[in-house]
């Protein structure tokens, strides 16, 4: 007996209730029988994305609906974090429509059985990542992980790595998965079936192993079934917080419920402005342009870096990452100072545990030594990782600012009041709200640049692919939580704060001189007249007062 991989119109299977003598039907909708034609051959499938699109149902069915359980040795297993969930929802779903193929369940084992054909369907729950060792000696053609989002990566590969193979009586070994965006599990899920294509529906080739995966996207208008027997569903979902919204209703997996960066578009959504993204297109960078060097340290966990260029219009665009693990400071320091050496770096931020003496001197000095640049402190103190976390999401903010309409006229002796009580930061907040202000035109103020070679790869693949999976702390509820691999986020928000000081500083003079200086230097580019350029610098220098960046860096570099 063979299993038919695809199927042009999934039929409706019915099932015979001995209890009531009557014949019991099920069909599932067309997104659910999408997924049920999943050909075999597609060794991972996931299934959901947004909430109410009967995700359990079809996972705890699929062994009954593609009649699984009739071949002798079939094996089968769904999984969920923690065994209560189990119990209150997908369990007692198998109980009203398990029985009807001849099943019998046994409470202790969480497991049903159909002795006619030798087959079992388990439901199980790995809660820890040791959890997994004990399922070393079990195998299963038939492997479900029903919200996948809330495992961790190590456990959804150990098992689907391990565990799934066919039998020599039933040769199929499948994965099928659902989940909503959101939980531990979000960043890995997202990279592994979403990321490559978000509209869904498309063969996805794992690059090492050569299996494939694929991710079948439903809404809640999606479930008929849902939608009528509650109508009013998608209504109720406006009630909830934005980013839970977003996720549930939209199956929006860049604002999950918990998500620090909810604005953070890699991509840009349907119905969502131009400027609702964070992933630019490549293109050189002026020469004359500030850049911006942010480094943290760490040998154990990784090292990691930063490089960024501030434009005329205040935007920041991060044009370089790397990032290094198990090297030592010669190794990676030297290597930024050679990346960085034809670079403007006005600042070069290290971070404040490179300033703490061991005895034999500072971190921060052995990477003046090797980069033979000079670093200063990134300042990581509590109060100023809240203050450049609130700096990082004006950065990344694609939404204007409402314009002031106050109801109320001033007031004088209500200004007076304000600065009396609570001093002359309120006053400044409630002065504002009389004052006009210019429309924006350089939101977000934060761009990564893509890949020279391709439009759908970012030169900073580490930073975008962590910038989804940072939360809140649930003890420091203004802070982010910490967590192995943080390093480019932490990167970012020291970014973001020097990039800003520099803006709130001598960014319009510094500018406007290094624009004059690229002029020249473009013109000394196309003519050679060496005479007029050096004339031409010095009277720069001579107006400006100063030495101008690049005189004797660029005439060396092109002679």
């Amino acid at each position: 007996m063979s299993v038919n991989p695809l199927i042009s119109e999934f039929p409706i299977v019915q099932f015979r209730d001995p209890a009531e003598d009557l014949i019991r039907k099920i069909e599932p909708h067309l997104r659910q029988k999408d997924f049920l034609e999943m050909p075999d051959t597609v060794y991972e499938g996931l299934y959901g994305g947004a909430a109410y699109g009967g995700k359990s149902f079809i996972l705890t069915l699929l062994p009954l609906l593609r009649g699984f359980y009739k071949y002798r040795g079939f094996k089968g297993i769904l999984l969920r974090r923690e065994l209560t969930d189990l119990e209150k929802e997908v369990i007692r779903l198998s109980k009203e429509y398990f029985p009807l193929t001849g099943a019998r369940y046994n409470e202790n084992k969480h497991s049903w059985e159909w002795k006619e054909y030798g087959s079992y369907f388990d439901f199980s729950h790995i809660q820890h990542l040791k959890d997994v060792k004990a399922y070393d000696t079990a195998q299963y053609n038939y492997c479900a992980f029903d919200e996948l989002t809330h495992f961790e990566e190590p456990m959804y590969r150990y098992f689907v790595g391990s565990r799934v193979r066919p039998s020599s009586t039933f040769n199929v070994a499948i994965v099928r998965n659902g989940s909503n965006p959101g939980g531990i599990g979000q960043t890995f899920t997202y990279n592994r079936f979403v990321r490559p294509c978000e509209s869904g529906y498309k063969l996805i080739r794992d690059k090492v192993t050569g299996l494939r995966r694929m991710y079948i996207p439903c809404l809640p208008q999606d479930n008929p079934y849902g939608m009528q027997y509650d109508p009013d569903y998608l209504q109720k979902l406006e009630i909830l917080p934005e980013a839970e919204k977003r996720a549930k209703k939209y199956g929006d997996w860049h604002a999950y419920e918990g998500s620090v960066f909810t604005t953070f578009r890699p991509f840009r959504f349907p119905d969502e402005p131009d400027n609702a993204l964070h992933v630019c297109k490549y293109f050189e960078i002026p020469e004359w342009w500030p850049r911006l060097l942010i480094l943290d340290w760490g040998k154990r966990a990784i090292c990691y870096a930063l490089w960024a260029a501030i434009s005329p219009d205040n935007r920041v665009y991060i044009y370089r990452e790397r990032w290094w693990k198990n090297k030592d400071i010669a190794f990676w320091a030297t290597e930024v100072g050679q990346i960085s050496e034809y670079e403007h770096i006005v600042q070069f931020v290290l971070c404040g545990s490179g300033w703490q003496d061991r005895g034999q001197g500072t971190i921060a000095a052995e990477v003046k030594r090797y980069s033979k640049l000079t670093p200063i402190p990134s300042e990581n103190t509590a109060g100023s990782r809240v203050a450049t976390l609130q700096v990082l999401q004006d950065f990344l903010r694609w939404e204007q600012k409402p314009r002031q309409d106050p109801t109320e006229l001033y007031d004088h002796s209500k200004a007076e009041m304000i600065y009396r009580k609570f001093g002359e930061e309120a006053l400044q907040k409630y002065m504002n709200t009389f004052r006009e202000y210019a429309e924006e035109t350089n939101i977000p103020k934060l761009q990564i640049l893509s890949s020279p070679s391709s439009t759908l790869e970012t030169i900073a693949p580490l930073l975008v692919e962590t910038i989804p999976s940072v939360i809140y702390d649930d003890n420091k509820t203004e802070d982010i939580k910490e967590f192995d691999g943080d390093d480019p986020i932490d990167c970012l928000r020291y970014l973001c704060k020097f990039a800003q000081r520099y803006m709130n500083g001598m960014l319009g003079e510094e500018l406007a001189r290094r624009q004059k200086t690229q002029n020249i230097i473009q013109e000394f580019e196309t003519t050679h007249d060496t005479n007029r350029f050096y004339r031409r610098m010095e009277f720069l220098e001579q107006g400006q007062g100063k030495e101008t960046f690049g005189v004797r860096r660029h005439a060396a570099r092109r002679h």
